[in-house]
């Protein structure tokens, strides 16, 4: 009697979805400037990226396997970014909070103690512009110039890659307002420079609710006497700013979701063929 044998196929697609590369294709040219809306479309495309990835055949991935290789160390660097991204706004999520609070209690100190919680809230702030800048620095090390490709998917990603470091250089200037009288030391003026040499390159980034709130700040701070008024206003500021963080950090723990599931799918493709 014959024996009998049962094969089991791998049932791959035999070209690159087109309708997944042309989705990827419309998002990048969609894609907003501003930090809030980039990070939604960013998740987004990541997301697009996994489902295209689970549609594409490993065969043709195999011939750019160098590429890949190096696609998913920098995609390590990339989380790596935006983990220590959400760090920083839970830690100015939490000051804000503090301060605002301290404001609120007023009534039990004077304004002697209204500027010593200012202070506090500055050095704080002044901690995490250095962190900000460890980070532009290292998203500057990422950056790099490809090399051209006729590869649809290769340039695709490469583009990819591109506006993730734009997203996140958007995300690390906003955080970035200036904040005065900046500590006398050697990497103060490191974290100065970054900064202001990112800024002077990207002049989409405008005023925004963290510069007021630091300019109302340091106005606080010089003041002779603190008016209830002023106390209002600057809680108000507050509220808005911590709303802003708050969906700041939403959208990164989105974000970094959706960047974690691509890395999945790049590695599942591969590994098919290993």
């Amino acid at each position: 009697m014959a024996a009998t044998y049962h094969v089991r196929s791998c049932s791959l697609p035999a070209r690159l979805h087109s309708n997944g590369l042309n989705h990827i294709q419309q998002l990048l040219i969609k894609l907003p400037t501003d930090d809030k809306s980039s990070l939604s479309f960013l998740s987004e495309l990541y997301d697009s990226l996994s489902n295209l990835f689970n549609e594409s055949p490993a065969s043709l991935l195999l011939p750019h396997h160098s590429f890949f290789t190096h696609l998913l160390d920098l995609s390590l660097v990339h989380l790596d970014l935006c983990s220590k991204l959400r760090d920083i706004t839970c830690r100015i999520k939490d000051s804000i909070r503090d301060l605002r609070s301290a404001f609120r209690r007023r009534r039990h100190g004077g304004d002697s103690t209204i500027q010593c919680h200012v202070k506090a809230f500055t050095r704080s702030r002044r901690l995490i512009h250095k962190d900000l800048a460890k980070l532009l620095l290292l998203l500057k090390q990422t950056e790099h110039s490809s090399s051209e490709s006729t590869h649809p998917l290769i340039t695709l990603l490469q583009q990819v890659c591109s506006q993730t470091c734009i997203s996140f250089r958007t995300v690390l200037l906003s955080l970035s307002s200036p904040v005065r009288k900046p500590m006398p030391s050697k990497w103060a003026l490191v974290t100065k420079l970054m900064i202001k040499n990112d800024t002077n390159t990207n002049a989409q980034v405008q005023t925004n609710e963290f510069q007021i709130m630091d300019e109302e700040l340091q106005s606080l701070s010089m003041a002779k006497e603190i008016k209830k008024e002023r106390i209002k206003s600057l809680i108000t500021t507050l509220d808005n700013v911590d709303v802003a963080v708050e969906e700041l950090e939403s959208s990164l723990e989105t974000l970094y979701r959706r960047m974690i599931q691509a890395r999945v799918s790049i590695l599942n493709t591969l590994s098919m063929h290993v």
